[in-house]
């Protein structure tokens, strides 16, 4: 067997391809894995570093700090969990290991397959992949349900009205945890659709895990799959995610950024009036410009006609002065004719206008000439 340099990998090469596999595969990148704890260590940093393990086998956890700190107990060996975890390869050591998302002693880690179970259903239904509704950019009326005299509603009513004073803010109140909690936010979104808002932003300020559990109601998550209007989720935190951020519009991690989210800055604004009162000076420019070489083309055109218009008259004056010139008597005589009046200055057209003795009078081009009517 011949052997080429392309064929030999090296040992990095391995791990990294293992690696890109196993990081393509969807069915690893989200695992509901249940096991006991075993070998627990915490570093110095705030990780979790243990294994999961059965009756049969074992696998390498690592629970950094940023999902450690969500956790509701203290870990310790021998404790039976259900996490939420990614399977990934650790490529310096070419070792594979799950990295836990999130945590829950047995009992609890029911309630999280039971959501999980449901999330599948409801993603199912296409309940999640609906198209996503852009955020009015200048709302008139914005939503709000969450706890009255809450820090979540003092946050949100304070930063929407610094940033957009004009807007209209109306408040439709719900509990946020508790048994009743779940119906109360029913009733509030379907009392929210009643108004003719531009956004409706749900949701309450961070929280355990299991304080969250209210917005994973399968009621509350298809009332608002029907929403009129885009809706903003602001439930937890950055890592938690419920069922509500799947169905919204739009999904933040603070009331701070849900008001940032609906409504626009204002420093956004004086520089969006800046560029259209520049675009409008630059439109008014132009069309003033166009207008000028239109007037001036309409003041040559204007007096192009009126020139047209006097030589038309003088042509038409020329003619009636010719006209008027051939009629002149004046011009009749200086032409060798004359005219006679009879005695009342009347012209004589026939000899029955005058008698015999009459003083008649003729007029010829440089004077008058007086005779007497005489018989034959």
């Amino acid at each position: 067997m011949i052997i080429e340099e392309w064929m030999i990998k090296s040992v990095s090469e391995v791990n990294s391809y293992v690696k890109r596999m196993i990081s393509q595969d969807e069915n690893l990148k989200y695992l509901l894995i249940k096991g006991e704890i075993s070998n627990f260590k915490q570093g110095a940093g705030g990780h979790l570093y243990f294994s999961l393990k059965d009756e049969r086998s074992l696998i390498s956890v690592v629970m950094f700090k940023e999902y450690a700190k969500t956790l509701t107990f203290t870990p310790k060996d021998g404790d039976e969990v259900v996490m939420l975890a990614t399977l990934d390869v650790y490529e310096a050591r070419g070792t594979y290991q799950l990295y836990a998302k999130s945590m829950d002693l047995k009992g609890i880690g029911a309630k999280m397959v039971e959501l999980e179970e449901l999330k599948k259903k409801l993603a199912a239904e296409g309940l999640f992949s609906k198209p996503k509704r852009s955020i009015t950019r200048y709302p008139k009326a914005i939503g709000i349900i969450t706890a009255l005299n809450s820090a979540a509603i003092k946050d949100l009513l304070i930063n929407i009205k610094r940033r957009f004073p004009v807007v209209d803010t109306y408040i439709f109140p719900s509990s946020v945890q508790g048994e009743n909690a779940p119906k109360e936010l029913v009733k509030a979104f379907m009392k929210s659709q009643e108004y003719d808002l531009d956004t409706l932003i749900i949701g309450r300020g961070g929280g355990a895990s299991e304080d969250l559990s209210a917005f994973n109601d399968e009621a509350l998550v298809r009332a608002v799959y029907t929403s009129k209007m885009p809706v903003i989720a602001a439930v937890g935190h950055e890592i938690d995610y419920t069922l509500l951020d799947y169905v919204a519009d739009v999904r933040v991690s603070t009331p701070t950024a849900a008001a940032e989210k609906a409504t626009p800055d204002r420093k956004e604004i004086e520089q969006d009036l800046d560029e259209y009162l520049q675009e409008m000076k630059e439109g008014i420019k132009d069309q003033l410009g166009t207008m000028k070489e239109d007037l001036k083309d309409l003041e040559e055109e204007l007096n192009d006609a009126l020139a047209n218009k006097i030589n038309q008259l003088k042509l038409i004056i020329k003619g009636k002065k010719e006209q008027l010139l051939a009629l002149n008597p004046k011009g009749i005589l200086s032409r060798g004719y004359s005219i006679t009046l009879n005695k009342d200055g009347k012209p004589i057209s026939s000899k029955d206008d005058v008698n015999s003795g009459d003083i008649i009078k003729t007029i010829v081009s440089d004077g008058e000439i007086k005779s007497r009517v005489e018989d034959e």
